[in-house]
């Protein structure tokens, strides 16, 4: 029996992929030693994170309780989501006043400590700014419509299609300019009665539009950037900029193909309301603002710019400018947020890595976003098993990870809103307490105490996920194959001159197995497998990938991959090939690895076994001579 199962694996082991050049190919540049060129970008969403002073909100002492956290993953930049004054009809999008800090989430000192702890422990912050648009409660809203002084047009003003008449008769309805929508819902003009025009806002009625062309405005921005910078900031990430500026002309926007319905945002094609040309020239202006205030200031480190548009990459491109006029470090490449789980997970994964690269400007650094507040996380899309396999991927690319809170954990959408939290208005996108997308926001696990740690107030905001007195940091902490572990070796392994200046190669050799490969000229190499399919695959590395020697090592391998630091793998058909159960991944290296002790792999089976054996021989033996 034992010889019929050698034979099987043997004729397994000799199942070969058919050989194949690599899909990307991405030559690395010359070292960019700047400081924020391989970082860990990790998203603080303050309502959720940590609660400090037991009113069932996050806030911003809850992040400096919790800075350690970040040294222990290795991460080097904290962006920290929209905190300014606000009346939260969009959790804080909204800004009432951008030089002030809502009282839900502290105070000015309490900033000011965040910064102080920060910088002890060598940490940058960045901060969410909200150009596009202000709260209708903001101050300067309300000087505009009464039309005082610099403010008069600082926000997008335009009569009624029939101004004549609503002006000479109180009883006629007045009739917006054109047909533009807000990406909420319904007409993007709302009419104000006391100034009898209409403002424009592609959000909410509650957020009005700024006129982004009023050099006015322009300078406000400026000032703001400035103020926060002053405080220790070291960068922003600047929201919604592809609705930063509108078309002049005021035309109606055409309907796409075979599309008819002028009140469905998605049936308007929208060349007149956003990507417009202008956005790419605030990005410079805004970036180059930034430098000049590191020389003026004579900071030892410079700032950090990033930009969130759900813009085409040709677009996103332009984002980052060039070398003699540069703009945003990172314009976020949300593609992996939004592709589709379907078939051709494989196929879609390595076409967004190639397309971001492959038009990459010179000198610019590439980034890399699976997870954010808006959207499905990974565990919920595609599975929890796939958590490593989407962290070894976006942690072995070259460049910049931007990292969800939570997901270091593999944290799942919580489903569970509270009855009195689901209501008519909820659903209608109307005013709410949360809305279907504030699933990806539930309070981040700490450890199974109440409420995950999260808070002692006996409710937290939105209802912690009933998972977590399983899932949380300090559970997954005493398991060495955990999602929190896991994600930590691999933050650990992009200190490696390889990972952040070596080669990329990605091999797309089945609709279940892909493979990224890092290396260095006189330098180990790093190759990461992973399987998305549903069946075990053995994958002969030496038939996909040119000159890798017969054998390499596993630095670190899924907890479903049946494989353990220090391991030993075949790439060529004899031997012990890499057989990778479903929904896993390993990362190899052909650098020496110290096997784990102690060892779960089958080897120390097999020479336990052999050690029993030869126990019993012995004492066999000796009983026949004795």
């Amino acid at each position: 029996m034992k010889t019929f199962s050698v034979c099987c694996l043997l004729m397994i082991a000799y199942y070969t992929c058919e050989t194949v050049n690599a899909n990307v190919y991405f030559k690395a540049t010359k070292p960019n030693n700047e400081w924020w060129s391989s970082t860990i970008f990790y998203q603080v969403y303050p309502r959720s994170f940590k609660d400090s002073n037991k009113d069932g909100i996050g806030d911003l002492k809850g992040i400096t309780q919790k800075l350690d956290h970040f040294v222990d993953l290795g991460i080097e930049t904290l962006w920290v989501g929209p905190f300014f004054k606000s009346p939260m009809d969009d959790m804080g999008y909204d800004v009432e006043d951008f030089y002030m800090i809502d009282p839900i989430f502290g105070t000015m000192s309490d900033l000011e400590e965040l910064v102080f702890e920060m910088n002890k422990r060598n940490l940058k912050l960045v901060i969410d700014l909200i150009p596009n648009h202000s709260s209708y409660k903001c101050e300067w809203f309300e000087k505009s419509i009464k039309q005082e002084g610099k403010y008069k047009d600082y926000y997008i003003w335009h009569n009624a299609s029939n101004q004549d008449e609503v002006l000479s008769n109180s009883s006629v309805t007045p009739i917006p300019p054109n047909n533009w929508l807000s990406i909420f819902v319904g007409s993007a003009w709302t009419w104000n009665e006391q100034r009898k025009q209409f403002y424009y806002h592609q959000f909410s009625k509650e957020q009005p539009d700024f006129d982004m062309r009023n050099p006015d405005v322009k300078q406000q921005i400026l000032d703001v950037i400035e103020f926060w910078m002053d405080k220790g900031v070291t960068g922003f990430r600047f929201d919604a900029l592809k609705f930063l500026y509108e078309n002049v002309s005021l035309l109606d926007e055409p309907f796409k193909p075979g599309m008819s319905n002028a009140s469905e945002y998605v049936e308007l094609n929208h060349i007149y309301t956003s990507n417009q040309p202008e956005i790419i020239d605030s990005v410079l202006e805004w970036r180059a603002f930034m430098d000049d205030y590191i020389q003026r200031k004579n900071k030892s480190i410079s700032s950090l710019m990033s930009s969130e548009s759900y813009s085409p990459v040709n677009i996103l491109m332009q984002y980052y400018g060039n070398f003699t006029n540069p703009g945003a470090q990172i314009p976020f490449n949300l593609a992996l947020v939004r592709f589709p789980k379907d078939d051709h997970i494989v196929k879609s994964i390595d076409t967004i890595i190639n397309d971001w690269l492959a038009d990459l400007p010179e000198n610019a650094v590439a980034n890399w976003v699976i997870e954010n507040h808006d959207n499905l996380r990974t565990s919920s899309k595609f599975g929890a098993l796939t958590v490593p396999m989407f962290t070894a991927l976006k942690l072995a690319l070259p460049g910049i990870d931007v990292t969800y809170y939570g997901s270091e954990i593999g944290m799942e959408d919580n489903m569970y809103l509270r009855p009195e939290q689901i209501t008519d208005d909820n659903l209608a996108g109307g005013p709410r307490l949360s809305r279907p997308r504030d699933y990806q926001r539930c309070p981040m696990q700490w450890d199974d105490s109440i409420n995950a740690g999260f808070t002692e107030e006996k409710k937290s905001w939105l209802p912690v996920n009933p998972n977590y007195y399983k899932m949380n940091v300090e559970t997954q902490k005493k398991i060495p194959t955990s999602n929190y572990n896991f994600y930590k070796k691999m933050s650990q392994l992009r200190k490696t001159e390889t990972l952040k200046n070596g080669d990329l190669q990605t091999y797309n050799i089945t609709q279940s197995i892909y493979i990224l490969k890092r290396s260095l000229l006189e330098h180990e190499s790093y190759i990461v497998v992973t399987n998305f399919g549903s069946e075990t695959e053995t994958v002969i590395l030496s038939n996909v990938i040119r000159d890798v020697k017969d054998e390499l090592f596993v630095y670190l391998g899924s907890e479903n991959s049946a494989y353990r630091t220090g391991s030993k793998v075949s790439t060529v058909s004899t031997g012990y090939p890499l057989q990778l159960r479903p929904q896993s991944v390993v990362v190899l290296t052909d650098k020496y690895i110290e096997p784990e002790t102690p060892s779960n792999n089958a080897s120390s089976s097999t020479e336990s076994s052999l050690k029993f054996i030869s126990f019993i021989c012995v004492f066999v033996l000796s009983r026949c001579f004795l």
